[in-house]
């Protein structure tokens, strides 16, 4: 969709990033569970690489509907995070970079959450909690590609 493609174009700085998909096994199948829900199947991810980074398109519901949020995950921590399309009526505040910012260097810490907490935003709970859990899936799926270099323990 436009809003994927802008998101790419503008992450890429022109520059060729390749696309990948990467297919979850069991061992991260339950971390991904862990993260977005008992009910959450999808195993199949695309992904595009550009030299140490990985770029990842992420879906996860706000209150009732999708959120899409790209993130840029760099040596094992979160680069950069975007709301790709927002949905809702409430909640739009975790578009803004002062939102966003808090992603910049966070990273797993040995329970799969983000070693630097959030912070919420009046009416907007559910789209932090859903920003959040997307940023960990981004991080926890960059270590499934990247697996020998990160390994949550050294990190």
């Amino acid at each position: 969709n436009p809003e994927e493609k802008n998101f790419l174009a503008s992450v890429s700085n022109g520059e060729e990033i390749k696309k990948n998909r990467i297919i979850v096994k069991k061992k991260n199948k339950k971390a991904i569970k862990r993260i977005m829900g008992d009910r959450y199947k999808k195993a199949i991810f695309s992904y595009w690489t550009q030299d140490d980074k990985t770029i990842w398109i992420l879906n996860s519901i706000g209150k009732y509907k999708p959120i899409t949020a790209g993130f840029v995950i760099s040596n094992c921590k979160v680069d950069k995070a975007y709301v790709i399309v927002y949905r809702e009526q409430h909640g739009y505040e975790i578009k803004y970079n002062s939102f966003l910012n808090q992603f910049k260097d966070n990273k797993l810490n040995e329970k799969n959450k983000l070693n630097n907490n959030l912070d919420n935003i009046s009416g907007a709970t559910l789209s932090v909690n859903s920003m959040d859990r997307m940023g960990r899936l981004a991080l926890v799926l960059n270590s499934t590609v990247n697996e020998k270099s990160c390994n949550q323990k050294n990190s």
